[in-house]
């Protein structure tokens, strides 16, 4: 399933087009973005550049976050810090945002990052701690 309000935002988003960015699920404090690898998303090794792990757990954060705001009311990353835990090397990524804590005006959320290979089996890649505000 994925919100109608973040399937709108998402698809506002120009960016997370020109990265080729994918939308696969947002309901209740949980959103899903793929990617497939392309030469260029690719940083100076040939794996997946760090920006475009970024920007992915970024917007599974931030969409996670909107699944849980009323009507009216949207997000902005405010604080983030990422680990690269492992090169990401594969055929796609995935981040899965999760809402930890969510509030009226400050939301904690986490994503992981995973790398697929291709047979698909998933590596951990890199993990996002983010603090989401609400904004009118």
């Amino acid at each position: 399933m994925i919100a109608p309000r973040v399937a709108e935002g998402f698809a506002r988003q120009g960016f997370a087009a020109h990265l080729g960015l994918q939308l696969q699920f947002a309901d209740a404090g949980r959103c899903v973005i793929g990617c497939d690898f392309a030469p260029g998303l690719t940083q100076h090794m040939g794996m997946f550049h760090a920006g475009v792990l970024t920007t992915m757990a970024d917007n599974a954060c931030g969409f996670a976050a909107l699944t849980l705001m009323p009507e009216g009311r949207d997000v902005v990353s405010v604080e983030f810090k990422v680990n690269f835990l492992r090169p990401a090397r594969g055929a796609r990524a995935v981040a899965t945002g999760t809402v930890l804590k969510p509030g009226r005006t400050l939301s904690i959320c986490r994503a992981d990052v995973e790398v697929l290979d291709d047979a698909g089996a998933p590596t951990l890649a890199a993990t996002m701690l983010a603090t989401m505000m609400a904004v009118e």
